[in-house]
């Protein structure tokens, strides 16, 4: 009797241990793909987020964010946050930008509100023009200004209004 109980805990613990080195398989297979998709998808937003100076091709235009920075102060905690663009038209047709195709966020993503004139840039086949984004904001870390183009959105993360002095 004694060897019939030792045969059937032998047995049920190498059908325990079998069933855990699956267990353990799978979970490892779970885990690459985790991580491939986390990867995949780490690529995918990094490509897609742009800083400044960093040059951007849309749409046979090729568009840098040159600077970033408070322009005016309004109130004693709200300012003028003006974005400088640099804006090259490399298509044979004549390219206008304007302010639509323009939104600027904080990172809450609660969007900021176009202060004064409104961009509107008409620029010659084969000729670079330069503009200015005008909105006003409160202090926050960093902004992103999202662009969009036809069936293209880029996105710029840009510097945050650090102090109010």
């Amino acid at each position: 009797m004694k060897k019939i109980w030792l045969i059937a805990a032998m047995a049920a613990a190498l059908t325990l241990a079998a069933c855990s080195s699956d267990n353990e398989a799978a979970e490892s297979d779970a885990e690459n793909e985790t991580e491939t998709t986390a990867k995949e998808e780490t690529n995918e937003t990094s490509s897609s987020l742009k800083l400044l100076e960093e040059e951007v091709s849309v749409d046979g235009a090729v568009i840098t964010v040159t600077r970033s920075q408070v322009s005016e102060q309004l109130e004693e905690d709200n300012r003028v946050y003006e974005i400088l663009l640099s804006v090259a038209n490399d298509s044979e047709e004549e390219l206008t930008l304007t302010q639509d195709q323009f939104t600027l966020m904080d990172l809450a993503d609660e969007e900021k509100e176009v202060y004064g004139e409104e961009l509107e840039l008409t620029i010659p086949a084969g000729e670079t023009a330069e503009g200015a984004l005008h909105y006003t904001a409160t202090s926050t870390t960093a902004f992103k200004l999202i662009g969009a183009f036809e069936e293209n959105e880029v996105e710029w993360r840009l510097p945050g209004i650090t102090s109010l002095d």
